[in-house]
């Protein structure tokens, strides 16, 4: 069986490095599996840079379709960012690089960004499946609603743009979903059950056949490590019981809930022992913790990023929306309980009182009170690993992926 991913990128950002870790599980698996990516960040010889596949007209024309996108998404959304709110109605030919492929299945993940037009959806020759990376496939055009539940219904009057009214941005790009998805028939994949109950709710995928089936991780480079070399290695404190924060989003993002862990960490100062290890980009520019600080920056391989995650007692993530965060799967693998909002993706690998806690949604005294609680228990660190990785492994995330793929044939 010959399967291509399509992905933005292969590594960079979380969504591609979770298409990434499909793709190395199923050629694992003895599938070929290949990627098609706009951004290539790995050596990887079955990742493909798609503009190393478009002739010198269609790369023009990509070019052109990328400039027209970015100019109808300035000044509208509040956020204009592209990993906030991706149109994908500018035409180029991306279809054709797709069926030279001759894949018996075409796997979508995150494909913003107008890197998949979704007029190019009906003429891709194979079956279609896409994986829920964030809100997007059953939206107006947001990868992340907020409160918001129009996608039940037809969006407009979006509360993300500044333009709104009952036919605005969002009412077209959900229309020309309606009429895309329509003539695809796409399976799509939940990552877990809280992605799939709102795309079960949604106007646009509420009739599709949905699969829940995770994220892969390998429990052979994600594992506790020793504790003390790993803080030795990394020149942590050997003494203090060290509360990880993973400093990926910035802090100007309200979905990430920095807001929320700020608060919590100001009523930590009184707790004797306690220091925080941030990972990610600098020092967030709102960080002014009462907790002494240690900032370990970013970690580009898997081997270090495991090594951090076991030197480190608790993981705490204050996200109000995430899809399924693969820094919670990666620090269970490794042995650290975590600490995140009930309410979201987080909830699906976080079962209280076995590997963590989950704090009432934007409860900044309820989460202060999750890291205290798991930073006072004696935690079994290879059970946790063992529990991860017995719902995760690549073998069994490979394994549900084929048999769905094998249904669509």
């Amino acid at each position: 069986m010959k399967v291509l991913l399509l992905s933005i990128s292969d590594r960079i950002g979380g969504a591609a490095i979770g298409a990434y870790r499909l793709h190395r599980a199923l050629r694992k698996a003895r599938i070929d599996s290949q990627m098609l990516v706009l951004y290539k960040a790995t050596a990887d010889p079955t990742v493909h840079r798609l503009a190393a596949q478009l002739g010198f007209v269609a790369r023009a024309r990509r070019r052109l379709a990328e400039k027209r996108h970015a100019q109808r998404l300035r000044g509208n959304p509040r956020a204009p960012h592209s990993d906030h709110w991706s149109l994908n109605l500018f035409d180029y030919p991306i279809a054709e690089v797709i069926n030279r492929f001759a894949a018996d299945i075409v796997h979508l993940h995150w494909v913003g960004d107008n890197f998949l037009p979704l007029s190019q959806l009906p003429l891709v020759n194979a079956p279609l499946v896409c994986t829920l990376r964030d809100n997007w496939f059953f939206t107006g055009g947001c990868h992340y609603s907020g409160d918001c539940a129009r996608f039940r219904a037809s969006c407009g009057d979006c509360p993300q743009l500044l333009a709104g009214g009952a036919d605005d941005l969002s009412a077209k790009v959900f229309r020309h979903k309606q009429r895309a998805f329509a003539a695809a028939n796409m399976a799509v994949v939940a990552l877990g059950d809280w992605i799939a109950s709102r795309a079960r709710e949604s106007a646009l995928l509420g009739a599709a056949r949905i699969e829940v089936i995770g994220n892969a991780i390998d429990g052979d480079i994600f594992k506790p490590l020793d504790r003390a070399q790993a803080r030795h290695a990394l020149n942590l404190p050997q003494d203090k019981r060290l509360l990880l924060f993973g400093a990926l989003g910035g802090t100007s993002d309200k979905r990430k809930g920095f807001a929320h862990l700020q608060a919590a960490l100001a009523r930590l100062d009184d707790e004797a022992g306690i220091e925080l290890v941030v990972f990610g980009a600098r020092q967030p520019e709102a960080l002014e913790p009462s907790l002494p600080l240690h900032q370990v920056g970013w970690l580009r391989d898997e081997l270090s990023l495991s090594l951090l995650y076991s030197a480190c007692d608790v993981f705490a993530l204050p996200s109000l929306q995430d899809t399924s965060p693969k820094t919670v799967m990666e620090a269970l693998a490794c042995g650290t309980p975590c600490v995140a909002f009930a309410g979201s993706g987080a909830a699906d690998m976080i079962r209280p009182p076995g590997n963590g806690y989950l704090a009432r949604l934007a409860d900044s005294d309820d989460l202060r009170a999750g890291i205290l609680w798991a930073l006072s228990k004696d935690w079994d660190r290879a059970a946790l690993h063992k529990e991860i990785i017995a719902h995760y492994s690549e073998t069994s995330i490979a394994r549900q992926h084929i048999q769905l793929y094998q249904s669509l044939l």
